[in-house]
Order: C-alpha cells, then structure tokens, then sequence
C-alpha cells in the first residue's frame, strides 16, 4: 500500500511539473541578469570556438616584432597583438575596459604572418570590439 501510495505521489508531482512547465520562466533571462552586472556577456558556439584559436597564442612575442603599429605608438595606447590576443580574448568580463584603440591596428597581419601557430589576430581585434559594444549594450 505505501508502496503504492508514493507511486501516485510522484506520478502527481510530475503532473503538475509538466502542467506548470508552460508557465514558468525558463531561466535564461534571469541568467543574463544575474551576470549583466559583471559585465559578463553569453557565449555562443561560434565564440567559443574562436576563443579556442586565440587560445593558441604561446606569447612568444614575434608579432610583437612584426608589427608596424608598434614601431610609432607607444605600448600604453597599443599594447601590441600578443597583449591583446593572450590577455583580451581570455578575460571576457573585461572587453569593455581594456580602452584600447583596436583602429590602431593597421591591419596588416604581418603578426599572423609570423605566428607559429597561426593564431587569426586580426579576427581576435574584431572579436575583442564586438564583445566589448556588446557588453557596453548589456549594461546601459
């Protein structure tokens, strides 16, 4: 009897799961929220998988080298490829204060020339400008 008493119990409580389902939040916005205050933006798929080819960078410092930007400004306007690509692109909570001029990058990709590993540092700049307009938006 008990036995079968706790078998009507569950089979009511997952009743009202499904009858409440159609009604309740699903979570997602209350997510986004919670972390718009820390600036923190979603990742999608796409994002991901370009976070993982910056992640690639070794900073071994040949963009660095290669780089014409680097030749006339000095490193506190433009920290240079390595800086963004290894320190940007790996704290994504802070794309909206890195306060760097990614149009300083002359776009020639001389840096991507010389990669060991072939990291697409001029795809890194735009990820880093998309994610900070983004956040700058998720938190007006």
């Amino acid at each position: 009897m008990r036995s079968l008493l706790a078998k009507l119990n569950l089979a009511w409580a997952l009743v009202l799961h499904f009858l409440k389902r159609p009604f309740q939040d699903n979570g997602y916005r209350a997510f986004l929220d919670h972390y718009r205050a820390d600036r923190l933006v979603p990742l999608s798929h796409v994002d991901k998988t370009w976070l993982l080819r910056f992640s690639q960078c070794l900073n071994c410092g040949l963009c660095d080298a290669a780089c014409p930007a680097l030749d006339t400004l000095p490193r506190e306007s433009f920290p240079g490829p390595s800086a963004l690509v290894t320190t940007l692109t790996r704290a994504t909570g802070d794309f909206w204060a890195a306060g760097v001029d990614l149009s300083l990058c002359e776009g020639c990709r001389n840096c991507e020339s010389v990669c060991p590993n072939r990291v697409p540092v001029k795809e890194a700049l735009e990820f880093i400008e998309a994610k900070a307009l983004e956040t700058a938006r998720g938190t007006a």
